[in-house]
């Protein structure tokens, strides 16, 4: 084999490799909000923009911290993952911490910020923090959001589907109807 041909292969190979990529991410995030468990989360408000990723809706899911009575092993910057249940008003709610992901209930990884030891309570932050939105519709989405999310009107919500150790933030609703829907189909 001659050294042009080597060369054209390696090439291909790295070509090949960069396309393989960002084409799995889409395929993993397509199969997750096909066939990922679906879990609606009570939100609280915010909204910046990303110079790289574009507008977004900055949310905060809650619950963001879990009663529980052995505070003391976990530790601020902490791994831990979230299991989750719907609960009765059918949100989800955070059921255990665990130190590894269960093997049949679905679980979000998060980070550990601090503990209450008097409280017991364990104060962790979610990898779901944004939904991004149409840049010319980011301002209308986020005064609509910020005008229904304050803590006496409680009616926005997202929902995230799970699948694995995997969760990926699929719509942000606004008096039950998706965001998109309140700002005008696009």
């Amino acid at each position: 084999m001659n050294k042009k041909a080597l060369w054209l292969a390696a090439f291909a190979l790295v070509a090949a490799a960069q396309l393989a990529v960002p084409a799995w991410m889409i395929v993993n995030r397509e199969r997750m909000l096909r066939d990922g468990r679906q879990f609606r989360f009570r939100t609280q408000p915010v909204d910046p923009a990303d110079a790289f990723r574009g507008r977004y809706v900055w949310v905060r899911l809650d619950p963001d911290r879990i009663a529980m009575k052995e505070v003391n092993q976990w530790e601020h910057n902490q791994r831990g993952y979230a299991v989750l249940a719907t609960g009765t008003n059918g949100y989800a709610k955070v059921v255990r911490l665990d130190r590894t992901l269960p093997a049949v209930e679905p679980a979000i990884p998060v980070h550990i910020n601090w503990t209450d030891v008097r409280k017991g309570e364990v104060f962790f932050s979610w990898p779901l923090d944004r939904y991004y939105v149409e840049e010319r519709k980011a301002p209308a989405a986020e005064t609509a959001y910020r005008k229904h999310n304050r803590p006496t009107n409680d009616n926005c919500y997202v929902t995230v589907r799970v699948r694995g150790d995997d969760a990926v933030l699929e719509n942000l609703f606004i008096d039950g109807k998706p965001i998109r829907e309140v700002l005008g189909k696009p």
